[in-house]
């Protein structure tokens, strides 16, 4: 589409002692580090920013400027300016700033808001301080299984990708140079889940995970680009904001 550009926010990195929570069955005890993003998506009718970072501290790493608020103002863009925030979903390293817009609309999937206030014991990653004076924003809810089109003009698709989360959500783009593109997110966290179909991680519906497993590789042969919300290799060639792709 012409006018849509996508910048990539660098919001810090996280190290773990062990690759196997990233792949669970693989690499246990191998020490890991790696990158964290947030997106934006500079539509001709609105900014769009998917997920909002992730505080300093435990195996987080993130410096002054990679504080997602930060990072927009390297690029010239103010909380205020956000017309929509996507959220692909509410764990610690993706909605640790939402209260830093509270004049955007947030789009969540129905599921993952449900996962996010009331999460079953099992389900592990949310942090509801993080969150809990977002409460009475404005959220669109996309339904369970729906293909949401932000702007109705399908440019901004929002998929479902559950399986990691309850309503994990990828968004799909159709840039003119680059092509259709998807922001994976967690649902594939590195290539490596997708191509030995390995689980992301802590996973609340190990069946649908593994079908988006599929669903993502389809996509991929289909000649989508798709960038992996926490990927080694691809960290280094991915184009970082301020540069963009459009």
């Amino acid at each position: 589409m012409d006018g849509l550009k996508l910048y990539i926010l660098f919001i810090g990195d996280i190290t773990m002692p062990s690759k196997a929570h990233m792949t669970p069955g693989k690499d246990e005890g191998i020490p890991v580090n790696f990158p964290a993003y947030c997106y934006l998506i500079d539509h001709p009718k609105g900014k769009v920013l998917v997920d909002c970072g992730m505080h300093n501290g435990g195996p987080a790493h993130v410096r002054e400027e990679d504080i997602v608020t930060n990072r927009l103002a390297e690029i010239g863009v103010q909380p205020d300016d956000i017309k929509y925030v996507v959220l692909t979903h509410l764990h610690i390293d993706h909605a640790a700033y939402m209260t830093s817009f509270p004049n955007a609309t947030f789009v969540v999937r129905k599921e993952e808001l449900r996962s996010a206030w009331w999460p079953e014991t099992c389900e592990r990653g949310y942090v509801y301080d993080d969150y809990k004076d977002a409460r009475y924003f404005r959220y669109i809810q996309p339904k369970d299984d729906e293909v949401y089109d932000l702007f109705y003009d399908g440019s901004v698709l929002l998929i479902d990708t559950k399986g990691h989360t309850r309503g994990h959500q990828s968004v799909v783009l159709d840039l003119k140079e680059l092509g259709k593109t998807v922001l994976v997110g967690d649902a594939a966290a590195f290539r490596e889940n997708m191509e030995e179909k390995i689980l992301p991680g802590y996973c609340s519906d190990s069946w649908a995970g593994m079908q988006t497993l599929e669903r993502l590789k389809v996509m991929e042969e289909e000649g989508y680009f798709l960038i992996f919300g926490h990927d080694i290799p691809q960290w280094k060639e991915l184009k970082l904001s301020p540069e963009f792709y459009e």
